[in-house]
C-alpha cells in the first residue's frame, strides 16, 4: 500500500472541514469544529486541532470534539464510504479505536427532577438538602433529581454553554452512608460544572463541590476537587475571557488555592483569595459565604512573594 503524504491528507481534511490554518513545522491544521459552528459565537473560530501526521484531533473551544482518528469523526459527520476509504488509507482504521472515542454522556432513564417527585424518598431529599441551607428554588435551579440508579442520593448534573449534559454527581441524603458521593464517568478536567449559568464577563467565584457553588452565588463555578491548572478546560476559559476570580477553597486547601492563584496571575488574571478558615462554603449560610466573597483580598505581587518565601524549603526556592 502506498504511502499518502503529508500534503494528501492536508487535501483531505481541506475537502471535508474548509480550509485551515497550518503551523510552522506543517504537521498540525486548526479547522472549524463541526460542534461549535451550531453556536454562532463560535462558528468563525479555527480550533479543531488535526495532527496531520497521527490523525488525533481535538477542539479547544468545546472540548467535546476530541479522539485519536479523524477518520472517526468524518464517518459520525456522514460522510460517503470513498471518503472513508481514503481517509482509512491515510489514518488507518477505526474499526478497533471506536470504543476510545468520545463517549455519550445521559443521566439515568428514569432520572426525575426533585421539584416534581413524590413519595418517601423524595421527602428525605428535601429534607437533607433543606438541613443543608438549600431552598426550593435552589432544587429548581439547580436541577436537582433523583434516581433508582443512585438508591438514597440526591443528583446534581451540569450542562455546558450548549445546554448538553456535560458531567453529574450524585451525593447521599442518608446520614453515615458507606459512600457519599458518586461520580460520573468522565474527566473533570474537560468539564466546566453548569457552565450554562456562568458570566465569564462577571467575577467568578471558584470552589470545590457543588454545595459549596450553591452558597458561594449565581457565579460560582464546582472545580469538582481541589485543583486546576492549564491542562483543565475551566482554567483555559477564565484565561481567554480574562474573568476575574475569587478562589474560596477549603480552609485545608490554602496551599493549593495560593498555587492556582499564582499560575492564573502569571496569565493577567486578577485573583482574590477569600479568608475564611472555621468551615467550607457549603457548611456556612449564603450570607456568611457572601460575606467572605465581598471581604476576599487580592492576590498581588507581594502576595507571590509572601508566598514564594513561606514555600522555601532547606532555604532555596529552586
Amino acid at each position: 500500500m502506498s504511502i499518502v503524504t503529508i500534503k494528501e491528507k492536508l487535501s483531505l481534511i481541506t475537502g471535508v472541514f474548509g480550509e485551515g490554518n497550518i503551523t510552522k513545522d506543517g504537521m498540525n491544521v486548526s479547522v472549524y469544529c463541526p460542534s461549535c459552528m451550531k453556536s454562532p459565537k463560535m462558528a468563525k473560530k479555527r480550533k479543531l486541532s488535526i495532527c496531520l501526521n497521527t490523525g488525533m484531533y481535538h477542539c479547544w473551544v468545546c472540548e467535546r470534539v476530541k479522539g485519536r482518528n479523524i477518520a472517526y469523526l468524518v464517518k459520525r459527520l456522514g460522510h460517503n464510504q470513498d471518503r472513508l476509504d481514503k481517509f482509512y488509507r491515510a489514518f488507518g482504521s477505526i474499526d478497533y479505536k471506536i470504543d476510545d472515542e468520545v463517549k455519550i454522556l445521559e443521566l439515568p432513564t428514569d432520572f426525575k427532577l426533585l421539584c416534581l417527585a413524590g413519595g418517601i424518598s423524595a421527602r428525605l431529599a428535601r429534607k437533607y438538602l433543606f438541613s443543608r441551607g438549600l431552598t426550593e428554588d435552589d432544587i429548581i435551579r439547580y436541577k436537582i433529581g433523583l434516581s433508582k440508579e443512585f438508591y438514597n442520593m440526591v443528583v446534581f448534573p451540569s450542562f455546558d454553554d450548549e445546554l448538553e449534559l456535560n458531567y453529574f454527581i450524585a451525593r447521599s441524603f442518608v446520614e453515615g452512608s458507606f459512600r457519599k458521593y458518586k461520580n460520573c464517568d468522565a474527566d473533570r478536567k474537560d468539564v466546566i460544572f453548569n457552565e450554562s449559568t456562568i458570566d465569564w464577563s462577571r467575577e467568578v467565584i471558584l470552589v470545590e463541590g457543588v454545595f459549596d457553588a450553591i452558597k458561594a452565588g449565581d457565579n460560582a463555578v464546582s472545580m469538582l476537587g481541589s485543583w486546576i491548572d492549564e491542562s483543565y478546560h475551566l482554567f483555559k476559559k477564565i484565561v481567554s475571557n480574562r474573568t476575574p476570580v475569587v478562589l474560596a477553597l477549603d480552609p485545608d486547601a490554602i496551599g493549593k488555592a495560593r498555587k492556582i492563584a499564582d499560575k492564573l496571575t502569571q496569565y493577567c488574571v486578577d485573583v482574590r483569595i477569600s479568608q475564611h478558615t472555621q468551615s467550607d462554603f457549603g457548611d456556612m449560610t449564603k450570607e456568611k459565604a457572601k460575606f467572605y466573597v465581598n471581604s476576599a483580598k487580592r492576590f498581588d505581587v507581594a502576595s507571590r512573594m509572601r508566598y514564594l518565601i513561606c514555600d522555601i524549603k532547606s532555604g532555596s526556592i529552586y
